[in-house]
């Protein structure tokens, strides 16, 4: 079950305030029971210099032991120089209070702990002792801190009721936040631009209104590309059909042979486009990434012109591979391969037979250059910047291609951080494709 943000803040205000009073209410315990000792102290300071003074100003004062009634709780007890018991209050104890040495001591007798001043008279005869039972200071020490604590059994429950209100008060912004999100309908990806939104929230509001950004880019190339395709599709699917309508009505076997070669033509067709187009889907999401492999286009540039070659023969053009390098790069094997398939297959498909297309490796400082020559009719420089657009394709060329293969080019150039150009042949006719990559050090 998930924590709720409003418990997770109460608690926490709470506990705190809670270990705040507490800690306020034991320090303020301390200082009273200091203030107490030091006031009760200063009682027994004041009681034996009057008793000493007392005594001073006697005329006659009996050898014989006296006691006199206490009410007060201070026990009293006057010793002469000889050791012997000269007066005490009804209070006190038998034994001996303390030691005949000036000043506060503490001592416990038969159980019981006292606090004693010990003062001697002005003649130096007379010991005054003076004391009281430590029960008395814990006493108004626990009565202070009883006074403290008895506010905690009204007003914690009403403060926990004040901080809850005041918790859920600050949450209000977020909950009209995510009531407007819930409210939202799947394709409504506006970014949100709500009033009273707080600071710490801001950077919620701007990641949701950046992924509404990029989902409705997603969702409009979606659109696009599914339109696309549609579109594309329906051309070669159109086509077999009408062949196929063509095979059915023919009259005889060369009429049935020729539609039928065209069926199997355009089936072709559609399934190349499907191939393409599934292979651009995996490659155009943003979120595609690259397995950064330490790879030898040497070796993709080999497979690729032998397994291009039997085609480039049979349409009796003249398929070359030379490199002066073995082209280490980072990059994706797979996706390299793709890239190297479509750019030779488009260089041997708008080559006249007779013509030439030449692959090359070359290393210059700290690039990689995979060039691709062909004799073909070339771009022109005018439509150079927009030819590696998803399903465009040459007009006069004479060929059916899909359009879709220098759209998968470009998406994996620049997946692997290279860049694509193209330029004129040195022989004047043609075209120079250019991938650059960064090298890799030996």
């Amino acid at each position: 079950m998930r924590s709720s943000l409003r418990w997770r803040l109460f608690t926490i205000l709470a506990v705190s305030v809670l270990l705040a009073w507490i800690a306020t209410a034991f320090f303020t315990y301390q200082d009273a029971r200091r203030e107490i000792g030091a006031t009760l102290d200063a009682r027994l300071v004041k009681a034996a210099e009057q008793i000493s003074e007392h005594l001073d100003n006697a005329e006659n004062v009996s050898a014989n032991p006296q006691q006199i009634r206490d009410y007060t709780g201070t026990m009293l007890q006057v010793w002469q120089r000889d050791g012997s018991l000269l007066l005490d209050s009804s209070t006190a104890p038998k034994e001996r209070l303390g030691t005949q040495r000036e000043g506060f001591e503490s001592t416990t007798l038969k159980g019981v702990h006292y606090r004693i001043y010990s003062q001697w008279d002005k003649a130096g005869r007379l010991n005054v002792r003076v004391a009281e039972r430590y029960e008395l200071r814990d006493a108004l020490a626990e009565s202070v801190a009883s006074h403290l604590l008895h506010p905690l059994y009204f007003a914690v429950p009403a403060l926990g009721i004040l901080i809850w209100l005041s918790v859920g008060a600050g949450l209000a912004p977020l909950s009209r936040f995510t009531r407007e999100v819930k409210q939202r309908e799947p394709d409504k990806l506006e970014p949100l631009d709500l009033s009273g939104t707080p600071r710490e929230v801001m950077p919620l509001q701007d990641a949701l209104n950046a992924l509404f950004a990029r989902l409705q880019v997603s969702l409009e190339y979606e659109r696009r590309f599914t339109g696309d395709a549609a579109h594309e599709l329906r051309t070669p699917l159109a086509a077999i059909k009408t062949q196929a309508q063509v095979a059915l009505a023919a009259r005889d076997s060369e009429q049935l042979e020729h539609a039928l070669n065209r069926i199997i033509h355009g089936t072709d067709r559609a399934a190349h486009l499907i191939e393409q187009l599934l292979v651009l889907s995996r490659l155009d999401p943003e979120q595609t990434s690259v397995d950064q492999q330490p790879i030898k286009l040497y070796a993709v540039v080999n497979e690729c012109v032998a397994l291009h070659a039997p085609v480039a023969m049979r349409k009796g053009v003249d398929l070359g591979f030379e490199a002066d390098d073995d082209g280490l790069v980072l990059g994706d094997a797979a996706m390299l391969a793709i890239l190297m398939r479509n750019l030779v297959d488009n260089a041997v498909r708008y080559t006249p037979a007779g013509g030439q297309v030449d692959v090359r490796i070359k290393r210059t400082g700290n690039e990689v250059l995979l060039q691709v020559v062909d004799t073909g009719p070339g771009i022109p420089e005018e439509e150079r910047n927009v030819v590696a657009a998803r399903f465009y394709r040459l007009l006069g060329s004479g060929e059916d291609g899909s359009g879709l293969g220098l759209s998968i080019v470009e998406r994996i150039t620049k997946l692997h951080g290279a860049s694509l150009t193209f330029d004129d042949s040195d022989a004047g006719e043609g075209l120079v494709v250019i991938v650059r990559f960064g090298a890799v050090s030996v």
